[in-house]
């Protein structure tokens, strides 16, 4: 039930992160390049507990899906629908210390890396810098 809950909270974290939006200028901005809507989200570490993964889905939506072993990733491909993304990793059942690192790419390359350590209740969670297209 835990894990359940934390994927929640985190997905409603991701969406309210990738959904805001601070416009305090009223001109209208010169289009930056297109960024990349390949997306790779990368997990890797020795955590020996029950993790999630939390993520928003190419359509937009949030989703959660179980971790069955490390190192784990998943590519996916965004609709131009779609304003950005995120994964939010939690777990528990873990020894005090183990790690974990969360990394994005797009277009192949890294844009981000974040990674935490299990504390001594044997809880981890790990967020990812959310990428906007």
């Amino acid at each position: 039930m835990f894990h359940k809950t934390l994927a929640i909270a985190a997905t409603s974290f991701l969406l309210l992160a990738v959904s805001c939006k601070k416009d305090n200028n009223t001109s209208i901005p010169t289009p930056g390049p297109a960024k990349s809507r390949a997306i790779k989200f990368e997990v890797t570490g020795n955590f020996s507990g029950t993790l999630d993964a939390t993520y928003i889905a190419e359509s937009g939506g949030g989703t959660s899906e179980d971790i069955n072993s490390l190192p784990w990733n998943k590519s996916l491909n965004y609709a131009t629908t779609a304003s950005g993304t995120g994964l939010s990793v939690g777990g528990y059942g873990g020894v005090p210390g183990q790690t974990l690192t969360v990394k994005v790419f797009a277009g192949g390359n890294e844009v981000s890396s974040t990674s935490g350590t299990t504390k001594s209740d044997g809880i981890i969670v790990v967020v990812a810098p959310s990428y906007v297209f």
